[in-house]
């Protein structure tokens, strides 16, 4: 039989089904994983309610061998299924359905046998059910089942009114399809303010019949308006074993970002310390929040770090970190801190602004306390604040910067220069084939005094070597205009390049016997072209396309003396790969020119001609020099040249890249001294990667240099020869389906030393997850110090849907440690 009826009539929704979607949060929280953390454990008889024989939660499971290929790829982790919702919620009708109805005296409607009520916002099936008079109420029972696309409720009996938009099942369970989660409720209820109350309720993202993990409450109060929820005697239960207990419980359900406590993550390492952090989220206004961790070291005391973050309008973002240690016993008694801010945004159009400032205590922090913001170093940090603005053509930069130096024991004469300010105006214009401009710059250099050291500086009467002193400030104007012209073809390119830089600088605080007014200028001309050959071939019954392409580059930049130019941010490049066919041998302004080289280059790839995949490249090159390069980092004019800068003959270059499958390369780089009758290995770096779909991740690196100190190589004073070689390895394997071990070992060979090792197991289900891992790393200078070493043993627990406890950093290093692995959770 079947009644017609409007949409109103039964339109049977609530807004714990159709306003906000069951979400993971409903029961903790999955945006912070906030909740509260405590000592004791639940003695009380509560227990989650009991599933109805499990057929809610079996309804929509659908086994990992019965779903379409699209669906297996919906599938998280080692979830052996997923929960699938019939299409029919997604074609409703406004209809009302049933074997058997029939009407009562009082205007009643009663259904029996399948009945099914299709509403705009839910689908309704069950055995019995029963319309009030007045259309506003149904009562259904005997399997009752209230369906949307986001997941659905199944209980013994319930009530829905649509008047009120409240409903009331007994003994439900509760499915969320995007988070395969599920839970039981003695009773769960919708009430007139609109709170949803789960009574005697539990949540968990296992698989049906499996109960790892999940969280059980006695009366858990969600409101939608608000986007929180609170519950009563709330209790974590691994394995059915009560493990952690809250008397009570605020969480958030919903994305909007609410106050409360963070996972907090404890670990016993590192030297024997026991840790314990605990952060608390602070939701100060929408468009501003804080954090507030405690961190508690068991031979240091308390910790505490503080984050501050903002968001103004027209995109001004900042962050202020200010963490401190009021007195630290392994550091004397004294305070410890680190203050950091960080902003950018828009000042107007084209106008943009930028701060990244940093301040630690002493020169230790970092090696006792790890780093709460971004690009933290154990070296120096930066104080920098700039601006910049764009109109047409023309790049404005003006830059204050600072450093702080963390080696108290540095002298004054060897830190590094502070630019008070730097201002910049660079011009660029053209198009693809013709290209110009200028780069203009000027700084004001200075230096943090501490201890007075050398402090006026000296020349050599005998040599003429300038030692630059402390005090020694300068203005650099630097002017370069360029003029780039390029031609590109099918068969290849060639491009022109022309620039001149102009230096002037006004010193104070130098030698009585140099000059405080030094300039140069120095032009550097260049011609790089190349050539694109290629041809079909066979190679063990395959077809490739082999590319045959030669490069030929020409440097010109004249030779100046420029040991009287103090070095204010200036050093020299290492020879590698990168600078076969770069036009300048230094990184700054300070020391320009100085190079007449032709640089040979030959590359040749063979691609798959079918799906067009790079299989192996080849490279050689090598640089050939007009004369020796006199221009040093040196402020000795007559210094002895080392022998990378007498050699006329640069290292050979090679490389072979090597593919022979999607998930695997083969890698070697080489550098071989050639010159006149000597032929020796100078550079190696031979690495193996892979990545295989069956989950193995792997690397394995050799490196080995070694420098002939004969030849007048910069080498430690009465060493013959200088010799390094390291050994790395990186391994992620899956040992069974659930199972999977990770290592990372780190070698000097040369030193007989390991420095670093990392060896770890890991145990994945579909909503759980342990990871315990030993950690070694080598932090000091004295290898057979005890105290050099770090030792330590983390073990980490996920709840997926729920939050993690401990620290993950050795599976984190190692998951980084391999390029191109990715992570499964």
């Amino acid at each position: 039989m079947k009644l017609s009826a409007s949409s109103s009539d039964l339109a049977v929704r609530s807004a714990f089904l159709s306003g906000q979607p069951l979400t993971p949060e409903v029961w903790m929280a999955v945006k912070g994983c906030m909740f509260v953390w405590a000592i004791g454990l639940s003695l009380s008889p509560l227990r989650a309610a009991e599933p109805i024989g499990q057929q809610g939660y079996y309804l929509d499971w659908v086994p990992y061998h019965q779903l379409t290929a699209e669906q297996r790829k919906s599938t998280k982790g080692m979830c052996q299924g997923l929960y699938v919702h019939p299409d029919i919620i997604d074609q409703p009708n406004h209809e009302i359905t049933a074997r058997k109805a029939s009407y009562e005296a009082d205007g009643k409607v009663i259904l029996e046998g399948d009945v099914k009520a299709d509403t705009a916002n839910g689908f309704l099936t069950a055995e019995q059910a029963t319309i009030s008079a007045d259309r506003t109420q149904i009562s259904a029972s005997g399997h009752v089942v209230v369906r949307q696309s986001s997941g659905l409720i199944y209980g013994q009996s319930g009530i829905l009114n649509n008047n009120t938009k409240t409903f009331d099942l007994k003994k439900a369970e509760y499915l969320i399809f995007q988070n395969n989660a599920r839970g039981v409720a003695q009773r769960m209820h919708r009430t007139d303010e609109g709170l949803v109350v789960i009574d005697n309720g539990s949540y968990t993202s296992c698989t049906p019949g499996d109960n790892s993990w999940q969280l059980v409450g006695s009366e858990i109060e969600l409101d939608h308006e608000s986007g929180f929820g609170t519950a009563s005697h709330a209790r974590l239960e691994l394995a059915d074993i009560p493990v952690f207990y809250w008397p009570y419980l605020r969480f958030p359900i919903d994305d909007r970002r609410h106050t409360g406590l963070l996972m907090p993550t404890f670990s016993v390492g590192g030297e024997g310390v026991e840790e314990y952090k605990q952060s608390l989220y602070l939701n100060l206004a929408p468009n501003y929040d804080a954090t507030l961790t405690p961190h508690w070291y068991q031979e240091r005391g308390t910790h505490l770090g503080t984050e501050w973050r903002y968001l103004l309008p027209e995109n001004h973002f900042g962050m202020i970190t200010y963490d401190f240690l009021a007195s630290d016993p392994l550091y004397e008694n004294k305070k410890r801190e680190l203050f950091a801010y960080e902003a950018k945004g828009y000042l107007a159009d084209n106008w943009i602004y930028r701060i990244d400032y940093a301040h630690a205590s002493d020169d230790d922090y970092f090696h006792a306390f790890e780093a709460n913001f971004d690009d933290a170093n154990t070296e120096s940090l930066d104080q920098l604040a700039e601006t910049q603005y764009r109109q047409g053509n023309w790049h404005y930069i003006a830059r204050l910067q600072g450093f702080q130096e963390l080696d108290s024991d540095l002298a004054d004469a060897d830190r590094e220069y502070y630019k008070l300010p730097e201002l910049q105006a660079n011009y660029a214009s053209g198009n693809a084939a013709l290209s110009y401009g200028s780069r203009n710059q000027a700084v004001w250099f200075e230096r943090d005094i501490h201890d007075g050291s050398d402090y006026t500086g000296s020349v050599n009467p005998d040599t003429g070597e300038i030692s630059w002193g402390s005090d020694l400030t300068a203005q650099r104007t630097h002017l370069e205009p360029y003029l780039s012209y390029r031609a590109d073809a099918l068969w290849g390119y060639s491009q022109l390049d022309l620039r001149g830089g102009y230096s002037q600088y006004a010193l104070e605080g130098q030698p009585d016997d140099i000059s405080d007014r030094q300039q140069r200028f120095i032009p550097t001309f260049s011609v790089d072209s190349g050539l694109l050959f290629e041809r079909d071939m066979n190679a063990f019954g395959k077809g490739y396309i082999q590319t045959l392409e030669p490069r030929v580059k020409l440097v010109y930049a004249p030779t100046e003396d420029q040991h009287d130019i103090p070095l204010f941010d200036t050093s020299e490049y290492d020879f590698d790969r990168n600078q076969l066919f770069r036009d300048t041998r230094f990184s700054g302004i300070d020391r320009q020119g100085d190079l007449q080289k032709l640089a040979l280059g030959i590359t040749s790839r063979f691609i798959d001609d079918v799906s067009g995949r790079e299989v192996l490249n080849l490279s050689l090159g090598q640089a050939f020099y007009a004369q020796e390069r006199t221009v040093t980092l040196s402020a000795d004019p007559q210094a002895e040249l080392d022998y990378q800068h007498t050699r006329l003959v640069s290292p050979l270059v090679a490389a072979v890249s090597y593919y022979p499958l999607d998930w695997l390369t083969l890698d070697v780089s080489t550098q071989w001294n050639t010159d006149n009758t000597l032929f020796f290995l100078e550079k190696r770096e031979s690495k193996i990667i892979g990545n295989h779909p069956s989950g193995v991740s792997f690397l394995l690196r050799h490196t080995k240099s070694y420098t002939d100190c004969s030849l007048n190589f910069s080498c430690a004073e009465g060493s013959g020869e200088s010799y390094e070689e390291t050994a790395d390895l990186g391994l992620i394997a899956p040992l069974s389906t659930n199972w999977r071990a990770f290592g990372v070992i780190r070698r000097d060979i040369e030193q007989g030393r390991h420095l670093e090792r990392i060896a770890g197991i890991e145990y994945e289900s579909c909503c759980w997850s342990v990871r315990l891992a030993r950690h070694q790393y080598y932090k000091g200078d004295d290898y057979d110090d005890p105290e050099a070493f770090d030792n330590s043993v983390r073990i980490e627990l996920l709840l997926k849907g729920f939050g993690g406890i401990g620290q993950g950093e050795p599976y984190k290093r190692a998951a980084g440690f391999i390029p191109g692995f990715r992570a499964g959770y």
